[in-house]
C-alpha cells in the first residue's frame, strides 16, 4: 500500500517526467514480473498497465470510472477497459486470477470496502499483490496542515492511519510485505 500524494524520495525528475512511471518501477522492484496477468483498477489512462506490458510483458486489463477513459486506453494501448466503476457493489467484469491488481485510490471511495477487498482477494492467484496508492492518510490533515474538508470529501468515506492500513492491507494478505507513507506514532 502506498501512501498519499507526496511518494518521498522519488528524483523529481522522474515525477515530472511521468506521474505513473515511479509506481511502475516500485512495482517492478518488489513484485516477480514475468509476464503476469495485471488488473489496473481506477485508471486515468492506462499509464501503468501500458508501463508494465512494456516492460515486463504484462498482459493487462483496465477498469475506468469514465467511457472517455475507456476509448482512450483501448486506442492507444490496445489494452482492454471496461466502466463504469460501481463503488457500492465492486465487481471485476474481467475474468482472474490476476498476479497483481493495481489499484487507484479506491477503498477511500468504496461503500463496502470490506467487500471491495473480498472481490479483490478472489481474483488474486495465489502470491498474487495487491499494490494500492493514493489512499488519503489523516496525517495530510492532523500533522501537514491540509484542509481536513479537502481530504475528506462527501465522496470520500474512510482515511486511514499506520493501524488502520494494516488492517486492511491484512484483508488481502495475511502479512503485508510493503505499507508506505504512515508515520509511526
Amino acid at each position: 500500500i502506498e501512501g498519499g500524494p507526496g511518494l518521498g524520495s522519488a528524483p523529481s525528475s522522474t515525477q515530472q517526467a511521468h506521474p505513473y512511471s515511479l509506481h511502475a518501477e516500485i512495482i517492478g522492484s518488489l513484485v516477480p514480473m514475468r509476464e503476469p496477468r495485471v488488473l489496473e483498477v481506477r485508471s486515468r489512462l492506462g499509464s501503468i498497465s501500458a508501463m508494465l506490458q512494456r516492460q515486463y510483458g504484462a498482459h493487462c486489463s483496465v477498469m475506468t470510472i469514465f467511457e472517455n477513459q475507456r476509448f482512450l486506453i483501448e486506442q492507444v494501448y490496445g489494452i482492454p477497459a471496461a466502466c463504469p466503476i460501481d463503488f457500492d457493489r465492486f465487481a471485476i467484469p474481467f475474468e482472474g486470477p490476476f498476479d497483481l491488481i493495481v489499484s487507484n485510490h479506491m477503498l477511500t471511495h468504496a461503500v463496502r470496502p470490506r467487500d471491495m477487498l473480498a472481490t479483490m482477494r478472489e481474483q488474486l492467484a495465489p502470491g498474487g499483490y495487491l499494490y494500492m496508492y493514493q489512499e488519503p492518510l489523516e496525517t495530510e490533515f492532523l500533522e501537514r496542515g491540509k484542509s481536513m474538508f479537502n481530504t475528506l470529501n462527501p465522496f470520500h468515506l474512510q482515511t486511514f492511519d499506520q493501524a488502520s492500513a494494516i488492517r486492511a492491507a491484512s484483508a488481502i494478505a495475511s502479512k503485508p510485505s510493503r505499507i508506505e507513507g504512515w508515520r509511526a506514532g
